[in-house]
């Protein structure tokens, strides 16, 4: 049932232990394989997107080279250096306070362009050029970086070398001194925030662009920015086209569809970042597995004792603490993985599904390995599939329990060797058990050269009694084959007797610690036995209770073929019990019952006149019953000559005792 509890037990503690070292154990692996830093990149892509916050204007103004400038001036890239000029001599006028151009001035152009450029790099507005490095190719060594020399060595320089991850997209900031953002803010005055060690960049959202103005605009301040648009404002310049491979860069919003950002969008958010003090400072990676170790802890604990849906619900919650804590702590300029409690949490459930698969497992084959030698594959099949154990110290069921013995079989032995004795055993146990099994019985145990059985456990059976009776008939006709079988042998004249009886008896596991058996016991257990022993009394092969002919359905074929014998007092009993034997003739079968019910009405005439059929029937048809019908009759013609003496006190019908 959802939510209940389990005790606690020491073999519960066990395996808490063992679920959260495996999990932990296996999350310890996971972090080592290939998959997990593309997961954890994919994670904080999706955090820094959804968390990305409103830029925070700290003066900073990206000039963009982008195609409207272009078509404006109906130029291509590179543009001559003069118009360069102009334009750092124009946002000079305009009042900014510093300007970093995103571009390479490796190659030199005209002398007049080069010139025009130099003379307003000298000017009054501090401008930091970039720098970058190539790979180069070397004998010595594999490869080694080379710094692209610049046509003006002497101006300020920036590196805008960055070093995107493994999948191509730029999370992590430039955080070298030369970097170009950082003598932007330099040369700018500007105090900035230096990053710390692993710094990552956090990009703001993007419906909120950068101030920007347009290449064109910026050539022409005056008149076409508003007044004051530029004053004391750090500026950076640089080209942004979108066109794929020339100065584009992936960044974690392009998971929401956001696309690439060009370089010069992507120093200008570095400068913001370090002008707001806004860097995103990853966690010590134990951090986070300590928490994983925290909340897998805390689940395999409780979870000890919730079980079913309380136990999916507190992992549940604190899978969403986790990304909560993850959340808050990226805002707050922290990178702290959720994954770790995620992965953690996930490999203990799968942990716990793949123990509790074993456990069930191994008690299924448990279950079968201690039903196997008692019921058939049938029932074994089907006590698996409830996955119910029968109680171990014994419940309390109605059984029809069945009792067989050989008689003639212990003086039989004794004229034949062991190993002759033995073979005979084994070929009769077998036809015996399979007949038992056959018929949906359980197999309780052999003793000496009987067998016990009974139905309705473990498994419920409705129709106990009518397949007991059943097996009984068909044990019979298998002895029938077997002292064919032993013909020519001292087994040829043993006869098995059975008893039946259907009462309430405790069926269980009973036994040691050290060794214990499926079996039944009580006194209906008793009462079968001692019904098996008392068809030497009448001659029979099977005999039957009247608590079995009871317990067999309404209407059953069987009540038809049922003879009653007596009343009976079975050894160590004072109670009369009503006995019963198959029997394949209607008539005598009709007046046996006839007989017993006149002879509880106290009817001698009656009684007398069935006993009378019953011995006619007998001697013409079922000679076996002759003797018996006598002694019936002797018994009913003392009991009406004692009513005819004393009409006052009529005497009733008394069970008969047995001795066995």
């Amino acid at each position: 049932m959802a939510g209940t509890q389990a005790p606690v037990t020491q073999d519960a503690w066990r395996a808490w232990a063992l679920r959260l070292l495996w999990a932990l154990g296996l999350l310890a692996l996971l972090q080592a394989l290939p998959v997990w830093a593309p997961l954890q990149r994919l994670e904080y892509d999706l955090l820094a997107s959804l968390t990305a916050p409103v830029r925070p204007d700290v003066g900073v103004l990206v000039v963009g080279l982008d195609e409207p400038s272009l078509a404006a001036l109906n130029l291509s890239p590179p543009l001559p250096r003069r118009l360069h000029a102009q334009l750092v001599d124009a946002l000079s006028a305009a009042g900014a306070a510093a300007l970093g151009i995103d571009m390479l001035f490796a190659a030199p152009q005209s002398p007049e362009d080069d010139a025009a450029l130099a003379t307003a790099l000298q000017g009054r507005l501090p401008v930091v050029l970039a720098t970058a490095e190539v790979v180069v190719p070397s004998s010595q060594v594999a490869q080694y970086r080379q710094t692209v020399p610049s046509v003006f060595p002497t101006a300020r320089q920036g590196s805008v070398a960055v070093e995107p991850d493994t999948d191509g997209v730029l999370r992590r900031a430039p955080v070298h001194d030369t970097a170009l953002w950082r003598v932007l803010a330099q040369a700018a005055g500007r105090v900035f925030s230096p990053p710390p060690e692993g710094a990552l960049l956090r990009y703001y959202a993007p419906e909120l662009p950068l101030p920007y103005a347009h290449y064109t605009q910026a050539l022409e301040p005056a008149r076409m920015l508003a007044p004051g648009a530029l004053q004391g404002r750090v500026l950076l310049l640089g080209q942004n086209t979108p066109v794929d491979g020339v100065d584009q860069f992936a960044t974690p919003l392009q998971v929401l569809g956001m696309g690439t950002q060009s370089g010069v969008l992507v120093h200008a958010t570095a400068l913001i970042n370090g002008l707001a003090g806004d860097w995103i400072r990853p966690a010590h990676p134990l951090g986070p597995f300590l928490q994983a170790a925290l909340a897998v802890g805390a689940v395999a604990a409780l979870t000890r004792r919730w079980r079913g849906a309380r136990a999916a619900w507190l992992s549940a919650v604190l899978a969403l603490l986790a990304v909560a804590a993850g959340w808050w702590a990226l805002v707050a300029g922290l990178w702290w993985s959720a994954l770790p409690t995620l992965a953690g949490l996930a490999l203990h459930f799968n942990v716990g599904a793949a123990d509790s698969y074993w456990r069930e497992h191994r008690r299924r084959e448990q279950l079968r390995a201690d039903f196997a030698r008692y019921v058939p594959p049938a029932v074994v099949d089907a006590l698996v599939a409830e996955g119910a154990a029968p109680a171990l110290q014994g419940e309390r069921r109605v059984l029809t329990l069945l009792f067989s013995d050989l008689a003639g079989f212990t003086a039989a032995s004794e004229r034949l060797p062991p190993e002759a004795v033995a073979q005979a055993l084994n070929a009769y146990f077998s036809r015996m058990t399979h007949t038992v099994h056959q018929h949906g019985g359980t197999l309780d145990k052999f003793i000496g050269d009987a067998v016990m059985a009974f139905w309705n456990a473990p498994l419920p059976e409705p129709a106990h009694a009518a397949r007991a009776l059943a097996c009984a008939q068909a044990m019979q006709a298998e002895m029938v084959a077997l002292r064919a079988q032993w013909a020519g042998t001292p087994f040829a004249q043993v006869q098995l007797r059975i008893g039946l009886h259907t009462g309430e008896a405790a069926v269980g596991h009973l036994g040691s610690h050290e060794r214990f058996t499926y079996t039944a016991v009580g006194d209906a257990v008793n009462t079968a036995a001692r019904l098996e022993g008392a068809n030497k009394a009448f001659g029979t092969g099977i005999l039957l209770s009247g608590a079995t002919r009871a317990a067999l359905p309404a209407g059953a074929p069987e009540h038809a073929h049922l003879l009653w014998l007596d009343t009976v007092v079975l050894a160590g009993r004072s109670a009369g019990l009503d006995v019963y034997t198959p029997c394949d003739d209607a008539t005598l079968v009709a007046a046996s019952q006839a007989l017993h019910h006149h002879l509880q009405a106290a009817d001698w005439a009656a009684a007398l006149a069935c006993c009378a059929e019953w011995q006619t029937r007998a001697q013409h048809h079922a000679p076996q019953w002759a003797l018996h019908a006598d002694q019936l009759q002797a018994r009913v013609l003392a009991l009406a000559r004692t009513a005819a003496q004393a009409p006052a006190e009529p005497p009733s019908f008394g069970a008969r005792a047995l001795d066995k």
